[in-house]
């Protein structure tokens, strides 16, 4: 598995299937921090004291940047991925920003003290926990596509690459249904935690924006005749 005590010898030395486990590793850690995401907002709509869990996602995510800075400098660093070598290093940008998201949002439930009015609200009133799963659907889609790289034929991996299209695309429908719903109905709440939570939702689909990003990336991996 590749953590941050892999040299980056071990990697190049690997070869390409080294690199590319790597990536897929690399995802599994950014699924957990987004996972960890998610149960940290279980959390808050119980109005717990969420630092204990904000530091897990912190753990994780500080996990997944050093993966990505092995992984970046093993693929700068070696002799393959010649012609597709810039390719790779935004495939693990846009990958990052999963993580990075993820990370800020819940940082921002953490410390910017929202109600516990207007988070109850958000739960009960809104689609937010739709929009949740929407974003974890996207993001494993993504997920399914980056494990079938160099295994499956370019026409599967692009009919693969339209789920995550059609997830992000249903993530971005149901946050704006949850913003409609915050501004229609919660203009009891105090007006600082509205644009909050307005802020939030719309950090969060960035989540799922970057899993979309990294799918496209993969369309033009397939062009470039990787496969």
């Amino acid at each position: 598995m590749v953590n941050g005590l892999v040299s980056i010898q071990s990697l190049i030395g690997g070869g390409e299937k080294a690199l590319l486990e790597g990536i897929c590793n690399y995802y599994n850690k950014i699924r957990e921090t987004v996972m960890l995401f998610k149960e940290f907002m279980v959390h808050a709509k119980s109005f717990e004291d969420l630092q204990i869990y904000y530091d897990k996602i912190n753990k994780t995510e500080t996990e997944a940047d050093e993966m990505h800075e092995k992984l970046a400098e093993a693929i700068a660093s070696g002799s393959f991925f010649s012609y597709i070598r810039d390719d790779f290093l935004d495939l693990l940008e846009k990958m990052d920003f999963m993580a990075d998201y993820a990370k800020d949002v819940a940082k921002m439930f953490n410390e910017y003290n929202v109600s516990r009015e207007a988070i109850d609200f958000l739960f009960k009133e809104t689609l937010f926990n739709d929009f949740i799963n929407a974003i974890i659907d996207t993001v494993d889609s993504f997920g399914s596509v980056l494990t079938m790289l160099k295994k499956a034929p370019p026409r599967e991996l692009l009919m693969h690459i339209k789920e995550v299209e059609a997830k992000e695309e249903k993530a971005d429908f149901v946050k704006d249904k949850t913003l409609i719903a915050l501004h229609n109905k919660g203009k009891h709440l105090d007006v600082l935690d509205i644009i909050t939570l307005r802020d939030a939702i719309n950090l969060m689909d960035n989540i799922a924006d970057a899993a979309e990003d990294s799918s496209d990336i993969i369309i033009r991996l397939i062009a470039k005749g990787y496969k």
